[in-house]
């Protein structure tokens, strides 16, 4: 495979001094705690974590941001294939190590190497991935290129225009990496348009979305759904999901006001801790309040105001039925549930300032008209009141809806390609 004169200079340039350099920029990474000491080794393509028996499938991210949709992906991965062993990287540390608190435990977290030639050989070297998703905007040559060399598939996936920073891009450098991938699998027209003015051929490129950045949407008996439903008739519902602390004040103080303008409202109220649903529900009750408790096999009847929903695994159920959703743990700083739980079950996502480990996600569903951020107390009133009009919540859901099925197409290809390289290859 021809390379142009500026990705061959690059690579030999990294090659005569990659190994000094690579070293300096840990050691001074490291001194300035931008790298994690016990694993820098990972920078420079060594790790203790031994390398599992069978095919092994690499996926590769810049930054949290981009690895949104890995969780998944990986997941449909395994539908298909339960002997894949999944080996993640990221470019980028974080200390608070979200990404890790995502991934299932049997999948093998680490440290992409510096963009040094002998880093990525000594990382492909012990590694021997089967195949490459790469979904980061930022392209490291001297990886893209030994990964290419041992006869590694990549794939580039939520795909968009590969940045061009700085000095170190000479000429035709991105045209020659991205001759490296088979696939290039673009998220919208845009990048598209910006592939094939970088010359990649049309019979590798394909626009299909960016993957399926949330979860598959949480079961749920379609019995107990309808019978649910029909009981609710048309009362306006709002779920406050997984609240803790003192939001379960603050929800309460905004029901009050809310139903002064809807007063037939149902609020269903998802603690955190389901085993503090009987105290919550004797406090809400010598407040004057009419509850209902789903532990005590209580229903959502015409008179109860407030529902405390304290039994496990029913969240796919008070999503389906509330169109608006209140993320708990947002205001608190509590643990936090996936917003994309409430949107790919069509429910308008509202959420404070406090974003545990889905700061990404709430930001992607906020941008595309699927979430609403407030602040506290007042601002979640007026936003309850805003939703409760069918026509604005309809609209929320509707976004939420079209970012989850249309991650899901990007998704399904990336697995099907995935599935036939894999065959390919014979692993």
């Amino acid at each position: 495979m021809s390379k142009k004169p500026g990705l061959a200079v690059y690579l030999a340039a990294q090659r005569l001094r990659g190994n000094a350099r690579a070293q300096a920029r840990l050691e001074k990474a490291v001194a300035e705690g931008l790298e994690d000491p016990e694993r820098g080794t990972e920078r420079l393509g060594r790790t203790q974590v031994p390398r599992p028996d069978g095919p092994l499938v690499w996926l590769h991210a810049g930054n949290e941001g981009e690895a949104l949709g890995f969780p998944e992906l990986i997941d449909r991965l395994w539908e298909e294939r339960d002997d894949l062993n999944i080996l993640v990287t990221t470019a980028s540390h974080d200390p608070s190590h979200p990404l890790e608190a995502r991934l299932p435990r049997s999948v093998i977290l680490q440290y992409a190497p510096y963009d040094y030639v002998s880093g990525a050989e000594a990382f492909l070297n012990h590694w021997k991935p089967d195949l490459c998703l790469w979904a980061e905007n930022r392209f490291e040559p001297g990886l893209i290129d030994a990964t290419a060399k041992d006869g590694v598939e990549l794939i580039l996936v939520d795909a968009r225009v590969p940045e061009k920073p700085g000095f170190r891009w000479l000429p035709g450098i991105r045209r020659s990496l991205l001759k490296r991938f088979s696939h290039v699998l673009a998220g919208d027209d845009t990048a598209v348009a910006g592939f094939l003015a970088l010359g990649v051929e049309p019979d590798r490129l394909e626009v299909v979305g960016f993957l399926q950045e949330g979860t598959a949407p949480l079961p749920c008996s379609q019995a107990e759904r309808d019978m649910l439903a029909e009981e609710l008739a048309a009362r306006p519902v709002w779920l406050a999901a997984g609240v803790s602390g003192d939001e379960v004040e603050i929800v309460e103080a905004v029901h009050q006001q809310v139903m002064r303008r809807s007063h037939r409202l149902l609020l269903v109220l998802v603690p955190e801790d389901l085993s503090s649903g009987v105290e919550i529900a004797k406090r809400l009750e010598a407040s004057g309040w009419v509850i209902g408790l789903r532990s005590l096999e209580d229903e959502p009847e015409p008179e109860v105001e407030i529902f405390i929903a304290d039994q496990p695994d029913e969240m796919g159920l008070w999503y389906r039925l509330s169109p608006v959703t209140f993320m708990g743990g947002t205001l608190s700083g509590g643990p936090v549930r996936n917003p994309y739980e409430a949107a790919a079950l069509g429910s308008a996502v509202l959420f404070g300032p406090q974003h545990g480990t889905w700061a990404e996600s709430f930001a992607r569903l906020r941008d595309a008209g699927a979430a609403r951020a407030v602040t506290g107390q007042s601002s979640l009133g007026r936003s309850v009141e805003l939703l409760l009009a069918p026509d604005r919540a309809a609209q929320m859901a509707a976004a939420a809806w079209e970012v989850t099925t249309n991650g899901a197409q990007a998704t399904d290809r990336v697995v099907e390609l995935s599935m036939e390289i894999l065959d390919r290859c014979g692993v």
